[in-house]
């Protein structure tokens, strides 16, 4: 699972200018990893919208919070 750091991080390492300075600097075959990885994190955000959207606007609303705490996104 992901880590709520993890997108933190990456979401700075975007916004500081520290993915494009890396991508300036890369190789091609990085640049191309790079890029390819990107459209992984975008096609993966397009999925969560839809099944995200659809469980919050399902019929039955949102579900109740589960019980267990072994599902803290943040959990190593």
């Amino acid at each position: 699972m992901l880590k709520t750091n993890d997108l933190a991080w990456f979401k700075e390492f975007l916004e500081s200018g520290g993915w494009a300075d890396a991508f300036n600097n890369a190789s091609e075959e990085l640049r191309l990893e790079m890029i390819e990885k990107i459209e992984m994190l975008l096609d993966t955000a397009d999925a969560a919208d839809k099944v995200v959207g659809e469980v919050l606007f399902a019929k039955e609303g949102m579900a109740a919070p589960p019980t267990d705490s072994s599902t803290n996104l943040d959990q190593d």
